[in-house]
């Protein structure tokens, strides 16, 4: 009986070494293969975050198998010396129930008693390797559990390795995409630039070639304008026939007489046809002093009703001076207007009001009156000013843009009449006018009727209601 007992437990023994060993083995590969999975990951883990996700979620799974591991050691260990220790125990008690029944002859009673009470320890330690074999496979269980984790982390840890060399591979095609497209760029690049610079030499020959065409074409214009410039006016003919003596020198319609300014022979009926075919061929400069530009002959017309230095008539009633436009503002404040400055209408919407008066009643009877004027005011870089002044018993308030009449129609205006008693405004008399300002190139007696005007009755209800012989004139302006 005890042989038997001995051989199933080095049979146990065995197989706990065999499946001992085929575990440590197949830990050695899965080992190899994490440290293979850990060293490409590391390899990729600076490119590529998912890659190092991975390697981190592989490294979890790394630590939980060890763990496993430790623990199934320990407890394999654990059962291997309880079992040994039963063994030994096992063989002692062996040997005792052999030198009992060698000396059972005498007591035989005493013996069967001795043996009964070995058997029943036999049996109880029977019970304990039946216990501990029952643990064995417990733990065999456990450990076939754990192998059946462990190839499911070796499915995993294919997968990932699988998908890391699937990322690993596009990445790869992606680099190889972007170079060559870095590449045909640079090229398109590298082109752009020699045609770039072949143009730019190109237009720096054209710009040296216009510039000399232009000052070879100035140098023409120069030396025909001086030829065909009148020598007493000193002015370049707008128009022909342009008279010629028979020496062949030029002078305007304008200074003609009986001898030529040049050589005093008699001028005749000559004609220059060359003349005639330069003016109308060339740049003519501008009629106003002040202006320094150059047109041709079909646009000078049009410029010089626009120019900025033109000559305009002071549009005050009672002032008949004529100075260019650029130098209106400096003629007003010499006595023709109170501000010396315009004053500036920041919005649209702003109302401007002033009060004006007449010193007593003859003043009112008399047929012409005129106010100087009270202030000038700019709005949109425009600059107008109104100019009251009664004439045959109306009275005028033209509202004057130093500005060209294509200008003014681009603003609306609105003015106001009414008695200057801050407590009658509301139901005082009141007239309005609303439409364009007046250009400062129309005639002042055409452009006092073309703002508000107001007849001597309708002013007197004004003067009444005022109580001092006085008036508010208020406006507004807006761009259309």
């Amino acid at each position: 009986m005890a042989p038997k007992k001995k051989f199933g437990a080095s049979k146990i023994e065995c197989l706990q070494f065999e499946d001992r060993m085929m575990y440590e083995e197949e830990l050695e590969i899965l080992r190899t293969v994490i440290e293979d999975q850990q060293t490409h990951i590391e390899a990729l883990e600076e490119d590529k975050q998912e890659v190092t996700t991975l390697k981190i979620e592989i490294h979890e799974k790394k630590e939980k198998f060890k763990a496993l591991q430790v623990n199934s050691d320990d407890n394999i260990f654990k059962f291997d010396e309880e079992l040994k220790a039963m063994k030994t125990i096992t063989y002692n008690q062996n040997k005792e129930i052999e030198a009992l029944k060698s000396k059972a002859g005498d007591d035989h009673t005493k013996h069967e008693i001795s043996v009964q009470n070995m058997e029943k320890v036999i049996e109880k330690e029977r019970q304990k390797v039946a216990n501990l074999e029952s643990k064995i496979e417990e733990e065999r269980k456990k450990f076939t559990k754990k192998d059946g984790d462990l190839k499911a982390l070796r499915i995993v840890t294919d997968i990932q390795t699988k998908r890391i060399r699937t990322l690993d591979s596009e990445a790869s095609k992606d680099l190889q995409k972007h170079e060559a497209t870095v590449q045909n760029l640079s090229k398109v690049i590298e082109k752009d630039k020699k045609e770039a610079k072949h143009w730019e030499s190109k237009i720096k020959e054209e710009k040296m070639r216009v510039k000399e065409s232009r000052d070879k074409h100035k140098h023409l214009v120069d030396q025909l304008r001086d030829k065909i410039e009148c020598p007493v006016c000193l002015e370049v003919p707008r128009f022909g026939p342009v008279p010629v003596c028979p020496n062949g020198h030029l002078v305007c319609l304008n200074c003609k007489s009986e001898l030529c300014p040049t050589c005093r022979v008699r001028m005749g009926p000559g004609k220059s046809l060359l003349a005639g075919t330069v003016i109308e061929n060339i740049d003519h400069r501008c009629m106003f002093n002040d202006c320094e530009e150059y047109f041709p002959l079909d646009k000078i017309d049009a410029h010089a009703k626009v120019c900025d230095h033109r000559t305009v008539k002071c549009p005050h009633c009672s002032c008949a001076e004529k100075v260019a436009l650029s130098k209106l503002l400096d003629h007003l404040k010499l006595g023709c207007t109170y501000d010396e400055a315009p004053i500036k209408i920041a919005r649209s919407s702003q109302l401007q009001s002033d009060g004006y008066t007449i010193r007593g009643n003859k003043e009112t009877e008399k047929k012409n009156l005129y106010w100087k004027l009270l202030r000038t005011y700019v709005f949109d870089d425009v600059i107008f000013s109104i100019f009251p002044l009664k004439q045959n018993g109306h009275f005028y308030f033209p509202f004057v843009m130093f500005s060209s009449g294509a200008e003014c129609s681009k603003y609306e205006i609105e003015v106001t009449i009414e008695d200057n008693h801050l407590a009658s405004r509301n139901s005082g008399v009141r007239f309005k006018y609303a439409g364009v300002p007046s250009s400062i190139d129309e005639d002042k007696e055409t452009r006092k009727h073309l703002g508000l005007t107001v007849d001597s009755s309708g002013m007197d209800q004004i003067f009444k209601k005022s109580g001092m012989n006085g008036f508010s004139l208020s406006f507004s302006i807006k761009k259309r």
